[in-house]
């Protein structure tokens, strides 16, 4: 069972928005400042998405190498959703069942909404989205000002 409430606010949030000190992680860890490697097995179509993305990311000043396997899934699940909408596509929504004539539903559409709820997720947690960016603040390193800050 994962964490409940809300998910944690990063440390140079709370920082700017004046929280109690009780409440700041003075003692985040950090992340080295460097370019994920793309792994060795990618398909060529997440490999795509993974240079587009990264190269978005290096731009937002928002991705680490710590970041690599979230990146891949992200990738991997962008490349899915475009694979089942291409063959959601070329066939109906409705299709005829394996025994019987009555209609069932695509299958495929399962596979483009699981995707789909994997890539907002993702997106989300790299700033991916407008409502995303909005929250994020990008300059120093916060726990190297925490201190600074808290005295």
């Amino acid at each position: 069972m994962g964490k409940r409430g809300p998910a944690a606010k990063p440390t140079n949030l709370r920082v700017l928005h004046g929280d109690r000190r009780d409440r700041i992680n003075t003692s985040e860890p950090q992340a080295r400042e460097a370019l994920p490697e793309p792994p060795e097995r990618m398909s060529a179509a997440a490999a795509h998405i993974w240079a587009y993305t990264l190269e978005e990311l290096a731009g937002m000043r928002t991705v680490t190498s710590a970041d690599r396997d979230a990146l891949v899934c992200y990738c991997e699940a962008v490349a899915t959703h475009r694979r089942a909408s291409e063959l959601l596509a070329r066939s109906d929504i409705l299709i005829k069942a394996l025994h019987g004539d009555r209609l069932v539903r695509n299958p495929l559409l399962a596979i483009q909404r699981d995707a789909a709820h994997t890539i907002r997720q993702f997106a989300q947690e790299f700033g991916l989205t407008p409502s995303a960016r909005s929250s994020i603040r990008v300059g120093q390193r916060p726990v190297e000002d925490v201190e600074r800050l808290l005295s």
